[in-house]
């Protein structure tokens, strides 16, 4: 038996079936008497080039140890399921089951990307808070001008009888 490691891009409106695929060829390794060393739904990624005009899709990798003929099947259900774009089915020459390069880097896109939202926020809170207080500052400014006039247009009377004595 040869190890191999299979990568699959799946349509983005369907990424939902990826977790459905790859327990699907995990189940086909294992009943053909091989392994499954690593199992990963990867997730959406932006794709490098569009494939059938989809910037997106789904990811999923395997690395397992097989027989040709698994291999070959595997390769045949590729064929006839719509929903997969582009399929990889490589030879390996060791098994590999720690977390991959691609499926780290994604979760390390992803916690980026929810800071840099978390932030996004925080900032729009204080921008919004700046712009309340600068409204109620201009308001109480607006306020005191007014009071102000006020008080003028009710001491010019009292000054004017106060000059003309």
């Amino acid at each position: 038996m040869r190890n191999y490691e299979i990568v699959f891009l799946v349509h983005p409106d369907q990424s939902d079936q990826t977790s459905s695929i790859i327990s699907r060829l995990d189940n086909l390794v294992k009943e053909s008497g091989g392994n499954v060393h690593r199992s990963e739904n990867i997730g959406n990624r932006k794709l490098a080039y569009p494939i059938q005009d989809q910037f997106k899709a789904s990811y999923g990798l395997l690395n397992i140890e097989c027989n040709q003929e698994t291999i070959d099947e595997i390769k045949n259900s590729f064929k006839f399921n719509d929903s997969i774009i582009r399929n990889l089915v490589l030879s390996a020459k060791k098994s590999h089951s720690d977390p991959s390069a691609l499926l780290q880097q994604t979760k390390e896109d992803n916690e980026k990307d929810s800071y840099q939202e978390a932030r996004e926020e925080i900032n729009k809170k204080v921008d919004q808070g700046a712009q309340a207080a600068s409204v109620g500052k201009t308001e109480t400014t607006e306020q005191k001008q007014e009071e102000k006039l006020e008080e003028k247009i009710d001491a010019s009377p009292e000054e004017e009888k106060k000059e003309s004595e």
